[in-house]
C-alpha cells in the first residue's frame, strides 16, 4: 500500500507548481520597501472565477498549464496536456482538501488528500495549487520594486517584487486583483513564468469531475491512512 501512496506522491510532485523556481540572491535595484509575503501577495482580492494559460521554464524545459479557480473551493490546474490536477474542499475556511490526479498518458488515477500529503512528508497548501506561489520554508528576503528592470509589460498590469531565499532571487509581478503572479524573472533577468491568456468566465462543474472511465484508481489517501 505504501508503494500506491509513492506513487500519488510522485503524481502530484509533477503536477503542482509553485514558486520553488531558479533564482539567485543579490540587492535589487530600485527597492523602496520590505513588505512580509502576505502582503507582497495578498490574495483577499480574488474573483470569484478565474482562468488563466500559463507557460514556464523548469530544468527540463518548457511547460504549459491551464488553470481554473471556482470561488476558494474547486480549482483544476492541466500541465502539458496530459497532467491533470482537481482540488475541491467543503469549506473554504478550512486547510482540508481532496486533490484527484490524473495521468492522460498512462491512464492512472490517484485519490489524496492533504493530511495524507503531510503524513508522507509533502506539504501542499491549498494556497500553493490556488494561486503560483509557495512561501520558503526557510529564511527569505522580499523586497518591493519600482519596476521590473526592462521587463516586458505583462497582461494584466501588476506590481514587481524580489524574491531572496536560498542564495537564489526571483523577480515577480503579482496581480492582487487576479491574486496570481503574471510574469517570473529568474536572477540573470530571463522569463520563467508568464500568464499567457486570462478570464474571469465561469467554469463549467464538468470540469472538477474527474473522467476516470478506462483509468486505473488509486486510493492513495485510504491507503496511507490505513498503514
Amino acid at each position: 500500500m505504501r508503494s500506491a501512496a509513492k506513487r500519488g506522491t510522485v503524481v502530484l510532485a509533477s503536477a503542482v507548481v509553485v514558486a520553488a523556481l531558479p533564482t539567485t540572491a543579490g540587492t535589487a535595484a530600485g527597492a523602496v520597501a520590505a513588505p512580509r509575503f502576505d502582503q507582497a501577495f495578498a490574495t483577499d482580492a480574488a474573483p470569484a472565477h478565474f482562468h488563466a494559460r500559463v507557460t514556464y521554464r523548469a530544468r527540463d524545459g518548457v511547460h504549459r498549464i491551464e488553470l481554473w479557480r471556482d470561488g476558494a473551493v474547486r480549482l483544476r490546474r492541466d500541465t502539458d496536456g496530459r497532467l491533470v490536477t482537481i482540488a475541491t474542499r467543503r469549506n473554504p475556511h478550512r486547510p482540508e482538501f481532496r486533490l484527484d490526479l490524473l495521468d492522460r498518458r498512462r491512464h492512472l488515477h490517484t485519490i489524496v488528500d492533504r493530511t495524507s500529503l503531510y503524513q508522507v512528508g509533502h506539504f501542499t497548501d491549498w494556497d500553493d495549487l490556488a494561486f503560483g506561489m509557495r512561501r520558503p520554508a526557510g529564511r527569505y528576503r522580499l523586497t518591493a520594486l519600482a519596476n521590473g528592470g526592462g521587463a516586458t509589460t505583462p497582461l494584466p498590469p501588476c506590481r514587481w517584487f524580489a524574491l531572496d531565499s536560498d542564495g537564489r532571487r526571483t523577480r515577480i509581478c503579482w496581480s492582487r486583483e487576479q491574486a496570481f503572479p503574471m510574469l517570473m524573472l529568474d536572477g540573470a533577468g530571463r522569463e520563467i513564468w508568464r500568464v499567457t491568456a486570462l478570464d474571469d468566465d465561469a467554469p463549467s462543474a464538468s470540469l472538477f469531475r474527474p473522467d476516470a472511465q478506462g483509468y486505473i484508481v488509486t486510493n492513495a489517501a485510504r491507503d496511507i491512512a490505513g498503514d
